[in-house]
């Protein structure tokens, strides 16, 4: 069945709407291409051009360069995409304007009514012959307008932007002085992770200034700046960080981490969901949770970024706490049952906007020790633990600077060092001195070995108490046993050095001042009334202790 002329006519019309609608849309789209083609390529431009500021500044910096080379690989598969992209559109576009332009003329020529001669006359016959092919040049040259302008659009080059002066990027933060770093307990055992207050002093009677609940639970310590008392506490569902008075122990604020939660993590009751120690630059505080979100809020519980850096899973729950250097957030990833295992890891992040700076690779198992910054030979050295090797890093850029390999086991203590000479502990077979940077270990003790607490030394001497209570005294130099005692309590918080006091606090909370020196002596203990598992924050004539359901503040006379 032949269709008539109003069936063709209602097919040609059909065709051109649809064909107008795809001209339409394929407009938009190229336009859009070309824009996102160009933001994109601008925001990463600009990058290119800041990490370069940086290679100038460090010129031998090999992750740098690397970095710079990755960045510029992705902008041009970048700027290659966008341009293929646009070079397909415009071919649609202009197929898509051909079909609408003639099923266009087909439906006006099928709608047309056929002229009458008799009623027009000759010239008006000539002018309609003239309007015909007005029409065609017409159809003609909207094609090849459309034709000319999808394939400028198409190649037309992707501009990079103008490198500005230097002077131009914005003035990086000055970094917290070392001495402000030092009168503050910005960290997990202190300023620099050794577990020592210089600044700090504990004389009797010692009393309970305050105490105030803490609304979650976790096994972190308390750090504090100036008047904030930061902790950390999480459950499955939330993580959170909590700023209190230092003077009066009230509650400033609660900050839920906000971000999506990733899978919730295996952990035990030995470390539960936030056991890491925050970390705080005086700026903004930053804290990391067993499901791998680390984020950074300012002083006044606003957050400033998140992150997921997982997944932390280890047999135990992650549990090592942060570290700072200048700009560089530090955190230590071990992971898996062997080395072999290829899970564990080393990262730097930077503290203004939590950009990963760094990341190495660790050939050790799963560990819970916590990383440490301390200054040997004049130069800074990150110090890490995990079996079976104590590996020290250069801060800035992650460089290995040496390893040592003598940890046997499952690793929880951090290592303490003082005049030449660093102690780490492997876990139920030794606690070991070595020289940073020699092949050999220089002594090694095999009584009274913790599993989780660390140790501190005042220089002479190092303390370190087993978890079953056993407390011992060794020459710091050769690792001779000066004395030892035994307490009928439990320990998982480490031992703290307040000038010449040392401070130690059960899991029953029984909290003891102990004298240094070559001989046992406590002068004084006191009841907390809860559980305790962290490590106790001494700052001025206070002692900061968090027990299972509040964080009190103790102080001594002045």
């Amino acid at each position: 069945m032949t269709p008539n002329r109003n069936q063709l006519y209602a097919l040609a019309l059909a065709v051109a709407l649809a064909s107008g609608v795809f001209v339409a849309l394929t407009v938009g789209l190229l336009a859009y291409n070309t824009w996102r083609g160009k933001v994109s390529t601008l925001v990463n431009s600009r990058e290119v051009v800041r990490l370069h500021d940086e290679l100038r500044q460090q010129p031998k910096n090999e992750e740098l360069k690397q970095r710079i080379r990755q960045l510029d690989l992705e902008l041009r598969q970048n700027t290659f995409y966008r341009l293929a992209l646009s070079r397909n559109l415009s071919r649609a576009l202009l197929w898509g304007a051909v079909v609408f332009l003639a099923s266009a003329h087909a439906a006006r020529t099928l709608n047309r009514r056929l002229p009458n001669p008799l009623a027009w006359g000759a010239r008006q016959a000539e002018e309609e012959r003239r309007g015909q092919r007005l029409a065609r040049y017409a159809v003609a040259g909207v094609l090849a307008l459309t034709a000319f302008g999808a394939v400028a659009l198409s190649q037309r080059p992707v501009q990079l932007p103008v490198r500005q002066p230097a002077t131009a990027a914005a003035a990086p933060e000055t970094p917290v002085s070392m001495n402000e770093f030092a009168r503050q307990w910005p960290s997990f055992r202190g300023p620099h992770g050794q577990g020592v207050a210089s600044n700090a002093t504990v004389a009797l009677p010692l009393h309970v200034r305050w105490k105030t609940p803490v609304p979650l639970p976790g096994m972190s310590s308390p750090i504090l700046w100036s008047n904030a008392v930061f902790l950390t506490g999480a459950t499955e569902t939330e993580n959170r960080v909590f700023r209190f008075d230092a003077e009066t122990g009230a509650l400033v604020w609660s900050a839920a981490v906000n971000a999506p939660k990733p899978p919730k993590p295996e952990v035990t009751s030995d470390t539960g969901f936030a056991a890491p120690t925050a970390v705080t630059d005086g700026r903004r505080v930053y804290a990391i949770f067993a499901d791998g979100l680390v984020a950074a809020f300012d002083f006044d519980g606003k957050q400033v970024w998140a992150k997921n850096v997982g997944p932390l899973d280890n047999a135990y729950g992650y549990a090592s706490s942060l570290a700072l250097f200048e700009d560089r957030l530090l955190i230590q990833i071990d992971r898996g049952t062997a080395a072999e295992d290829g899970l564990s890891r080393l990262l730097a992040l930077d503290t203004r906007t939590g950009r990963e700076l760094w990341q190495k690779k660790r050939e050790v198992g799963g560990s819970w020790a916590s990383p440490v910054v301390v200054t040997i030979d004049g130069e800074p050295q990150l110090l890490t633990c995990g079996p079976p090797l104590v590996v020290a890093y250069e801060p800035r850029s992650g460089a290995e600077i040496w390893r040592n390999k003598c940890l046997e086991s499952d690793v929880a203590p951090s290592p303490v060092f003082a005049h030449g000479m660093l102690v780490v502990v492997a876990p139920n077979n030794a606690i070991i001195g070595l020289k940073p940077g020699a092949d050999d270990v220089a002594w090694r003790v095999e009584e009274g070995v913790p599993d989780a607490t660390s140790p501190v030394t005042d220089g002479e001497r190092v303390y370190i108490v087993a978890s079953e209570g056993l407390l011992s005294c060794l020459r710091l130099e050769t690792g001779e046993k000066i004395w030892s005692h035994e307490f009928e309590e439990s320990f998982y918080a480490s031992p703290t050095l307040v000038g010449q006091t040392l401070v130690l606090v059960s899991r029953k909370g029984l909290l003891r001042l102990l004298a240094t020196g070559d001989e046992f002596r406590e002068p004084a203990h006191i009841e907390l009334g809860e559980d305790v598992n962290a490590s106790p924050a001494p700052v001025g004539h206070r002692l900061y202790v968090r027990g299972a359901q509040h964080l009190f503040c103790l102080e001594s006379a002045k």
